[in-house]
């Protein structure tokens, strides 16, 4: 479950005990839960459109094994406390490359460039997407998960706080925050 903002105006790190595994962050959750949690106003909506659509993508072309880390300034009350709407979504997606056949790799390459391209997520999904493939070496990924999680928990202020795992190849609950969303509008 997603806790609710804290006094910091942000999702907490730990959810109560922090030497509790099961109260720390990344906090599992699903994109219906995401999609509830922080569907809170017409910015927030349209964000959450772009990142429900990306996942589609990630279906279509087969990039079916991991998960993403949800975080920046969208898992924020930023509207509180700076006054302003959020303007994307923050996201690694933390997959396995080898379980890639080469005509899926093709398709990315070809048909889904802005897996790779944080300019094109960004401009065509309001996503700030890096994919991150977590089987290519063991030291690399220790190295890149101490990075992830070091960035992605702090804001700009730095202000601990959580991060949000969601599981890839999910399209039936993806479809139902789609719908979910489809009725706020």
């Amino acid at each position: 479950m997603i806790p609710y903002f804290d006094h910091n105006h942000v999702t907490p790190p730990h959810n109560g005990n922090p030497t509790d595994k099961s109260q720390l962050s990344p906090y599992q959750s699903n994109s219906l839960e995401f999609t509830k949690h922080f569907a809170t106003s017409p910015e927030r909506i349209e964000i959450l459109k772009g990142f429900l659509n990306f996942r589609k993508k990630l279906n279509e072309a087969g990039v079916l094994e991991g998960f993403q880390w949800l975080d920046g300034s969208f898992t924020e009350n930023i509207e509180l406390r700076e006054g302003r709407p959020p303007k994307d979504l923050d996201l690694v997606t933390l997959y396995n490359h080898s379980s890639l056949s080469n005509q899926q790799v093709k398709f990315i390459e070809n048909n889904f460039t802005d897996f790779f391209d944080f300019e094109e997520s960004k401009a065509n999904y309001k996503l700030d997407h890096y994919p991150f493939n977590y089987v290519l070496d063991p030291l690399l990924t220790i190295d890149y998960s101490r990075y992830w999680i070091q960035l992605f928990s702090h804001n700009r202020l730095g202000i601990w706080k959580g991060i949000i795992r969601v599981e890839l190849n999910t399209p039936d609950v993806d479809e139902e925050a789609s719908i979910f969303l489809s009725n706020l509008v």
